[in-house]
């Protein structure tokens, strides 16, 4: 019997669909913040339609990230808690967890609240959000 090598609560396929949704994730909140509602009117169509599908697809991707996080992070962190023998890997796992709280959370603001929230948050979501994939590599840079 072959004995498998712990991988602390993530397995490969996982790993690798949340490296996917972060990616979309990333790449279609770029073009959200790039191609701003205000100008919808100004754009052409084309530039219009990737903007909407950009919605769409940032929120049903969205969606898929928090059902990776319940499958793979939960568990991961469950397991490498109370680990702290590597400090530079676990320091960076809780900045990552931290940038995934917040902009969730401000994800909800911008989809259900005011527009006066709306207009203050929208930077702070996107420039977070803009950095938040280095922070994930930094912190998953072992399985590269």
């Amino acid at each position: 019997m072959r004995r498998t090598k712990p991988m602390a609560g993530w397995g490969g396929t996982t790993f690798w669909l949340m490296t996917g949704v972060v990616a979309c994730l990333w790449l279609s909140g770029c073009v959200l913040y790039g191609l701003p509602v205000e100008d919808l009117s100004e754009m052409s169509v084309n530039q219009a339609v990737l903007r909407r599908v950009s919605g769409v697809v940032h929120g049903c991707v969205a969606w898929l990230f928090c059902m990776l996080c319940g499958r793979g992070v939960w568990p991961h962190v469950r397991v490498m808690w109370h680990r702290h023998s590597q400090r530079g890997k676990w320091a960076w796992g809780l900045v990552n967890l931290l940038l995934f709280f917040f902009l969730a959370c401000g994800g909800l603001v911008l989809l259900y609240g005011n527009p006066w929230m709306h207009e203050s948050l929208l930077p702070w979501h996107f420039w977070v959000g803009a950095i938040g994939p280095a922070a994930y590599l930094v912190h998953t840079r072992g399985r590269w």
